[in-house]
């Protein structure tokens, strides 16, 4: 078993090496659809829906299945800093599943021992088929739900690694934190985060239960009141017109986009020109489809990777 990259991103962390040790199995996990029992420690993993397959990597184990990431992804329809672990292990790359429609045929195919979709979409349906397939673990609360630390301990439990994943947790943890004593001027200022769809009439605006919000609150900012106070529904957006963007004002805005076309049309819009952390200079535009990724679904392999780039921008607009 391959551990190096554990001992390596805890390195960076700057915390001593854990001891790594295998839980006794059968592990039992409850979820949102279900319990799942997983007789033994898994040795071909599948991984479905986003972050997961970044956690099974940290702790040391290469899966046999991951998602396709065409947006944003390399050739191989890899994300950089999952390539990256890959290369580390030395393990081969895996096989990319089609992230919009499961291919049960393709999945079986690998003949996995353990599904891993705890930030998913997952319905019962799907829950079923799969559990037919191999031991599946699914969302704890709702489709699309669950912070980081979350996903990584869940993970950590099925794979029998508990302690390295609670330790992978502080590492980023205590790199957030750093982060935010390293720069005051964070700290106390508001931003909101959301991303245009081309030809709509407005931004949808992330709330507070986003794993991005989550994240970026880690730094020492805060959700701007405005977008603290919408009515999310379950949902992990709002819409709001460009008419309304007064109402969820901040002292920093952050976009992103799929290419800088879909920006320049943004900032052609009057209304969008005219809000106050726009006319003001103080707009953080991602337009690098990877950086994009990172941000949405931070992981304890994003994160570094994503403040690395993140911080130096924010502090250029809030300095």
């Amino acid at each position: 078993m391959k551990l190096s990259i554990v001992v390596g991103l805890v390195a960076l962390l700057g915390l001593s090496s854990p001891v790594l040790s295998q839980e006794a199995f059968p592990v039992t996990i409850t979820h949102g659809l279900g319990e799942t029992i997983i007789p033994d420690e898994p040795q071909r993993i599948v991984t479905i829906g986003w972050i997961t397959q970044d956690v099974v990597l940290a702790l040391g184990e290469v899966p046999v299945g991951i998602p396709l990431q065409e947006w944003g992804g390399d050739e191989n329809g890899v994300l950089p800093w999952v390539a990256d672990a890959i290369a580390e292990l030395g393990g081969e790359l895996p096989t990319r599943l089609n992230p919009q429609q499961i291919s049960y045929e393709q999945i079986l195919s690998l003949r996995p021992d353990l599904i891993l979709a705890p930030y998913s979409d997952l319905d019962a349906e799907k829950y079923r088929r799969l559990s037919a397939i191999a031991p599946t673990v699914a969302w704890a609360t709702g489709p699309w739900s669950g912070t980081w630390q979350d996903v990584t301990t869940t993970v950590g439990q099925a794979l029998g690694k508990t302690p390295e994943a609670e330790t992978l947790v502080a590492g980023v943890e205590e790199k957030l934190a750093a982060v935010a004593q390293a720069h005051p001027e964070f700290s106390g200022r508001s931003f909101t985060f959301g991303y245009a769809d081309p030809g709509s009439n407005g931004l949808g605006i992330y709330v507070a239960s986003d794993p991005r919000v989550q994240m970026l609150q880690e730094l020492g900012l805060v959700l701007s009141p405005g977008a603290a106070a919408l009515p999310s529904d379950g949902a992990f957006y709002v819409p709001v017109s460009f008419e309304n963007l007064g109402s969820v004002d901040a002292d920093v805005l952050i976009t992103w986009h799929g290419d800088q076309s879909e920006l320049e049309a943004l900032n052609a819009n009057p209304l969008f020109a005219r809000f106050a952390p726009v006319a003001s200079g103080r707009h953080l535009a991602v337009v690098d489809r990877s950086f994009a990724i990172a941000l949405s679904a931070p992981s304890v392999l994003s994160i570094p990777w994503s403040v690395d780039r993140l911080v130096p921008l924010l502090s250029a607009l809030l300095g």
